[in-house]
């Protein structure tokens, strides 16, 4: 999408790589780059005039390259086309799951459970009905890593 990705007797068309580039940017496109050979096609005349020229690309909007963010394009050779075959390897970004909060019943026989449990939801007393066990989680979460293991004891 600049003048440096066409090799050759002719000049770029630059009314036609404007229109593209406002096009690419206009669909939210990023260009996501690559590494290999600088050009994906070739007019295939290399003893007169030859043209070579990066028309093919890899593009992706911002949230494609939020989930895949360790892609990485590569310009093939070319063999049996004028074109170069372009492989993308994808690394996505997977969300480590977390474990869910469970309720412990044996947590009720700690001595400072109770303590625990009211002072978390005093906490939570200016927030909306539905994020009011939030705080009371969390901080359960914290204190039951800090006890023994109470539920093997029983």
């Amino acid at each position: 999408m600049n003048e440096n990705e066409k090799l050759g007797p002719n000049p770029i068309n630059r009314t036609r790589m404007l229109k593209f580039c406002n096009l690419v940017k206009q669909c939210g496109f990023i260009d996501l780059g690559y590494s290999g050979a600088a050009y994906t096609w070739t007019n295939k005349r290399f003893n007169s005039y030859p043209t070579f020229e990066r028309l093919d690309r890899c593009l992706g909007n911002a949230d494609w390259c939020a989930s895949f963010p360790g892609t990485t394009i590569y310009h093939m050779p070319m063999m049996h086309s004028d074109h170069a075959p372009i492989l993308t390897l994808l690394h996505s970004s997977r969300p480590k799951l977390r474990k869910p909060f469970r309720f412990e019943n044996w947590w009720l026989l700690e001595h400072d459970f109770t303590h625990i449990a009211k002072s978390s939801w005093i906490k939570s007393t200016n927030r909306p009905f539905h994020l009011k066990t939030t705080f009371p989680a969390n901080d359960l979460k914290i204190w039951r890593t800090k006890i023994p293991n109470s539920k093997q004891q029983l």
